[in-house]
């Protein structure tokens, strides 16, 4: 699932970059809009069934509402407020909060029930930390867009007329927007203290290789810092495109330049997918460059509107061919895992039947006091000399194992280490 999750958020840069507002002929708009739909999740069609709850609770009238422009409309952003544009994400969002609410509860239950303590540890590992910056990592996106179209087209109105619904659709773009901002500091100093190596925030470097260069560990952060740009260049200068085209070929070149210098997968195959992503982005920027320079030349605009969708089918393509390659590979390790722990079984079992077990020794110290009378005679004195040995003994117990169930009996040998002797004197 990771590598869908990876795939996706390697396509989306250019993906994205339909938002630019310049006029792309043909179907490559419409294959756009379908692709944004799928990596940002938007497959609930909530359009269809959430919109008619919503606008109960905003209290706005389809003429009042309309997109920023065509071109975010025609990327699944037909609104100007953030409760319509976020779609599935909303739902969710509301999924992934009850889920860490109910995570919560049952860290409270856990001292009192065993069933309790059992669900906590399931969802603290797949949910809690890494399952919810997974999520933040793929939703990033759409709360950044939605949240700043609604600042932008809510800025050119005086707030205090409208409903109490638009307003509250603003205060939630405002919290959105300032918490991915502040997600994006705290991500990057966990990363630079060095809690990201621990499991709870492993996802922040998953699958990147930290030993050539000390940026690698910054890339999933660096990658979030440029989607924020993007956002920043396609919303808040729609109405400039030439502007887009320059900041965002600076963009795309530079990530480029740092993919081929740092290399932050671990895979040579994820760099060179990476690269490849990234000139492909380069590419279709170019080839809108030329677009926007054709005018009324329609020929030329066709041709170059083909081009734009060859080059989103080609991406698409290579990233899947990928995927299914290391689906493959995976499926062929583990195969071979069971098949080698299958033959390592049967070598032991058949050299088990031709070797029988060696007999097992066990050592015990037996420990006895042993006490001995002597008698003296000095001059007309008779003395009795009674001595008291401690003996101490090793015994080695000996036990042949045997195939059959019956009993065995054990034979035992005995060293004997002798003590100190510990004498005494008694006068009679």
């Amino acid at each position: 699932m990771n590598l869908i999750w990876d795939m996706m958020n390697d396509l989306s840069f250019i993906i994205s970059l339909g938002m630019i507002s310049i006029p792309i002929p043909g179907i490559a708009s419409p294959i756009q809009s379908m692709l944004s739909a799928i990596i940002y999740m938007d497959l609930l069609m909530t359009d269809k069934w959430l919109s008619p709850f919503l606008e109960w609770i905003v209290q706005n009238s389809e003429d009042e509402d309309s997109p920023l422009n065509l071109f975010l409309e025609s990327q699944g952003f037909q609104s100007q407020l953030i409760l319509y544009n976020l779609g599935s994400t909303l739902i969710f969002i509301e999924i992934q909060v009850f889920l860490l609410i109910y995570a919560g509860l049952m860290r409270l239950l856990s001292s009192m029930s065993i069933l309790g303590k059992k669900q906590y540890e399931f969802l603290e590992k797949r949910l809690i930390w890494g399952g919810t910056i997974r999520f933040i990592i793929q939703q990033f996106q759409p709360l950044i867009f939605s949240s700043l179209i609604n600042i932008r087209c809510a800025s050119k109105q005086d707030l205090r007329a409208q409903s109490p619904g638009i307003r509250l659709n603003f205060c939630l773009s405002v919290i959105i927007f300032a918490v991915m901002l502040a997600l994006l500091v705290i991500f990057h100093v966990i990363v630079k203290k060095g809690k990201a190596r621990e499991y709870k925030y492993s996802t922040l470097i998953e699958g990147l290789n930290q030993t050539k260069n000390p940026f690698a560990q910054y890339w999933t952060v660096w990658t979030l810092y440029k989607w924020t740009l993007m956002c920043l260049i396609l919303i808040l200068l729609t109405d400039y495109p030439c502007q887009q085209l320059q900041l965002l070929t600076i963009l795309s070149l530079l990530s480029a330049s740092l993919q081929l210098s740092v290399q932050p997968m671990d895979s040579p195959l994820e760099n060179a997918i990476c690269l490849f992503n990234e000139l492909m982005a380069t590419c279709y920027l170019y080839v809108l460059i030329g677009l926007a320079s054709a005018g009324d030349d329609i020929p030329l605009r066709e041709a170059l509107g083909l081009s734009l969708i060859s080059l989103l089918i080609l991406a698409i393509v290579v990233n899947m061919l990928k995927v299914f390659i290391l689906i493959g590979v995976e499926i062929y390790k583990r195969i071979r895992k069971r098949w080698c722990n299958r033959e390592r079984v049967t070598v032991s079992t058949v050299e088990a039947k031709k070797h029988p077990m060696p007999e097992l020794e066990e050592i015990k110290e037996d420990i006895r006091e042993e006490e001995e009378e002597t008698e003296e005679f000095k001059g007309d004195a008779r003395l009795k000399i009674k001595q008291s040995r401690i003996r101490r003994r090793l015994v080695i117990l000996q036990e042949k194992r045997q195939n059959e169930a019956a009993s065995v009996p054990h034979q035992y040998q005995n060293q004997s280490i002798w003590a100190e002797d510990v004498t005494s004197k008694q006068f009679r």
